[in-house]
């Protein structure tokens, strides 16, 4: 298994320098989408070694995440846009890409088409309602890992950024100063909002703060409280805005709640007989 993700994160280092390019703007946004994926690679990683996971489910984990996004790369230079409304569904892409490739000849047939999948419905609103329980543990810590660094990508971009917009970051969204009602209806009520309702960039802001009722482990919850992404991300948003407060503290509940009860399941497992 460690000499078939040698070869793996080997494939990959070499497929990303096909899109080395001279326009910073093009080589900013491909190294965005290296570093998110090195960064997604480790989360993932994190949580499952946070779930004593065997060494077989963290090496499909890792592969998994090394190649959950490699039809970004096709995505942005055909494209020039990280938006799947405006150019292809990118793990479908990325499925494409892995196939035509063969990278995954060499693994055994289950473990490739848990991989396949996994790449597959990583971006999808909500888990598929019927699977094995061994593929949606591997499913869930991509999400939660994938989502981990996207707070990470966002919130340094929204302190730090000084002005320097960049679109892709932003999927072209237009900075109005509204809130949609389709999206603030779907998070206040704890339910995950659709990427295709998004119309402007506070949508964006609100639905990654939405993002807290789609995540599975104990181990997230904790990386999101350590960093404070809810609050940072509350406070980019209009100040004083009723919408946005009902959203961050429906958000801010859910993830107090489930904190608390992870931390009285893990109590009582540690109480004596």
């Amino acid at each position: 298994m460690n000499i078939q993700l040698r070869q793996l994160k080997a494939w990959f280092n070499d497929y990303v320098r096909r899109f080395e390019s001279s326009d910073p703007d093009v080589q900013k946004n491909m190294d965005l989408k290296e570093e998110h994926t090195r960064r997604v690679c480790e989360n993932i990683l994190d949580i499952g070694r946070s779930l004593n996971l065997p060494s077989g489910d963290l090496f499909l984990a890792e592969a998994a995440a090394l190649l959950h996004d490699i039809g970004r790369f096709e995505q942005y230079r055909k494209y020039h846009t990280f938006v799947d409304g405006k150019s292809e569904n990118h793990a479908a892409l990325g499925v494409r890409i892995i196939k035509e490739n063969e990278i995954l000849k060499d693994f055994e047939r289950a473990s490739a088409d848990t991989i396949l999948r996994a790449v597959a419905c990583h971006n999808r609103i909500a888990v598929p309602a019927v699977e094995t329980p061994a593929f949606l543990l591997i499913l869930k810590m991509l999400r939660d890992a994938d989502k981990v660094d996207i707070w990470r990508v966002v919130t340094e971009y929204y302190y730090n950024s000084a002005g320097n917009r960049n679109q892709a970051v932003e999927l072209d969204l237009p900075d109005t100063g509204e809130i949609s009602d389709s999206i603030y209806e779907a998070l206040v009520n704890g339910e995950s909002a659709r990427m295709a309702d998004l119309r402007v960039l506070n949508d964006f802001k609100l639905l990654q703060i939405g993002w807290i009722f789609d995540v599975n482990f104990p181990r997230t919850f904790e990386i999101i409280q350590e960093n404070r992404y809810l609050e940072a991300i509350r406070d980019v948003l209009p100040k004083g805005s009723k919408r946005v407060e009902a959203v961050y503290e429906r958000a801010r509940a859910h993830l107090e709640a489930e904190t608390a009860k992870r931390s009285e399941a893990r109590d009582q497992r540690s109480w004596p007989d």
